[in-house]
């Protein structure tokens, strides 16, 4: 039972630490640069990864997204908006996979083993984004580049438990298309704004190496994401009292 409490524990404090880092970025900048054509926004998001052409592989679990958005107005309806996830996790679930270290010993008694691969992204979307004339719903288009920082395995067994750098068996770089959905809150948060989204993610190369599999092995996911825009009480009042007038009409 400590282990997973240890690790839920070590998952909201990295989480936690993240988003301050982040939340006093925007503080500290977020109004001075907000304005009627651009702002920034704290992203945060919770995904479903899926992987092709793997046969030895069990459902994934959910993994995290979190870091800091732009929003920039090209027209009344259109924008652009560049994303950068400084945490963005995702993982794989192998049914059986053999522990390499060189030492046979090790190896033997981690040979065949269950393990959970865990790949530590950072996520670049770059969306364009259509809104509604009611400004209650967004559709969103982009591609996504993602540079991975670190991999690691945790080989099973009833006894214990190993962990290894994984980095050997995963790619460097995948990148892939986004698709997104949202519907904007907008007198929420006193006028600033809540975007819920719902993003589908389809990548176009391999993320593993043939150690792992001579397939492709492209990755997807489905995501529910949350946007808070950063802007300046001024902007809010404005943005409630034009909501308010179009309910009225």
């Amino acid at each position: 039972m400590k282990k997973p409490i240890l690790l839920l524990a070590f998952t909201v404090f990295s989480v936690t630490a993240l988003q301050a880092q982040a939340a006093l970025f925007a503080l500290l900048f977020g109004d001075k640069v907000a304005s009627e054509k651009f702002n920034i926004s704290l992203e945060f998001g919770v995904t479903q990864p899926f992987y092709s052409n793997l046969d030895n592989a069990d459902r994934s679990k959910l993994g995290i997204n979190f870091g800091i958005g732009g929003n920039l107005k090209l027209s009344e309806n259109w924008f652009f908006n560049p994303n950068i996830y400084f945490l963005a996790r995702r993982n794989l679930q192998l049914d059986s996979f053999t522990l390499s270290t060189g030492n046979p010993n090790l190896d033997s008694q981690f040979a065949n083993a269950e393990t959970n691969v865990t790949l530590n992204y950072i996520d670049v979307p770059l969306l364009v984004t259509y809104q509604t004339n009611n400004k209650k719903y967004r559709f969103a288009l982009g591609p996504q580049i993602s540079f991975l920082q670190k991999s690691r395995a945790e080989f099973m067994r009833p006894e214990g438990s190993f962990t290894q750098n994984f980095d050997g068996y995963t790619e460097d770089v995948d990148y892939g298309l986004m698709a997104d959905f949202a519907y904007v809150l907008g007198k929420a948060h006193k006028g600033k704004g809540i975007i819920v989204h719902l993003r589908y993610y389809h990548g176009f190369t391999d993320i593993l190496k043939d150690q792992i599999s001579t397939q492709n092995n492209n990755s997807s996911y489905l995501s529910l994401h949350l946007t808070l825009p950063f802007i300046t009480d001024e902007l809010a009042e404005k943005n409630l009292e034009e909501l308010n007038n179009m309910s009225k009409d």
